[in-house]
């Protein structure tokens, strides 16, 4: 029977081998070239949350170091403890310092884009901008609370609780939207990204919209300005002329008198 069918379709075979042979090699393309894009895929993608898993330690590092710092000049900690817990703020700092910029290239990676991203801007002037707030903060409390000085007053002018909260709600906010463009998927051309990529920035700019400012010291009584008094001429008054005897006053004018 299938020799019949063969001879029907005027088949050889050579050419069943011929056949046989070219789809073995079409499949293992197909096939070699659909398991290398996969494994690229999944390779970066482990990569890009492995950068955002490191952006959100370095934050919640840096920011429960600061809040430790903050926390133990409020309660009058003992002056080595304050220092030891300064210590470890500072090798916080420098661990965010030296990644920032790869920090940036995980976000401009997550958001898909090659050169620039419209989330940098976000990330630099109001994360990373508060953040810098804090430090200044805690390091000038520092220094007064080293000297004896009144440091709870400066915690209290730079805003710290507030800065402390900020960067709570906008590293969670940035971090979770992050989380959310690197999700794997194996169906491109739908759209989705774009959709998702425009609601985080959404997101982040509604977190992270207004950075707290420190609060401008009020002048003290010493140094506040005396009230401006009316000016008092000290000069003669200028002697007025008298009318001659029997003569009648004129009214006031502003224009002079005919000759």
């Amino acid at each position: 029977m299938s020799r019949a069918l063969l001879r029907h379709a005027r088949l050889s075979r050579r050419q069943l081998i011929t056949f046989a042979l070219a789809s073995a090699v079409l499949n293992g393309i197909i096939t070699a070239s659909v398991g290398a894009w996969l494994a690229q895929t999944y390779s970066a993608y482990q990569a890009r949350r492995h950068a955002i898993e490191t952006i959100a330690n370095l934050v919640y590092e840096r920011r429960t170091r600061a809040g430790m710092v903050a926390s133990a000049i409020r309660r009058n900690a003992d002056l080595e403890e304050v220092r030891h817990r300064k210590q470890a703020y500072d090798e916080a700092y420098v661990e965010w310092n030296k990644n920032v910029m790869l920090n940036l290239f995980a976000i401009r990676e997550a958001a898909g884009d090659l050169r620039f991203s419209a989330l940098e801007p976000l990330f630099e002037d109001h994360l990373i901008a508060a953040m810098a707030d804090v430090d200044r903060c805690v390091t000038k409390a520092y220094d007064a609370r080293v000297v004896n000085g009144d440091a709870k007053a400066i915690l209290e002018a730079c805003r710290m609780t507030d800065l402390h909260q900020f960067v709570l709600d906008c590293g969670a906010t940035f971090t979770n939207e992050l989380y959310k463009l690197t999700r794997l998927t194996f169906i491109p051309f739908t759209g989705e990204f774009d959709r998702t990529k425009a609601l985080a920035e959404t997101h982040i700019r509604d977190a992270c919209g207004v950075v707290p400012k420190p609060v401008a010291p009020a002048p003290s009584p010493a140094q506040a300005p005396a009230p401006a008094s009316p000016e008092v001429s000290t000069a003669p008054a200028a002697p007025q002329p008298t009318a001659p005897a029997g003569a009648t006053p004129s009214p006031a004018s502003d224009t002079a008198a005919p000759k």
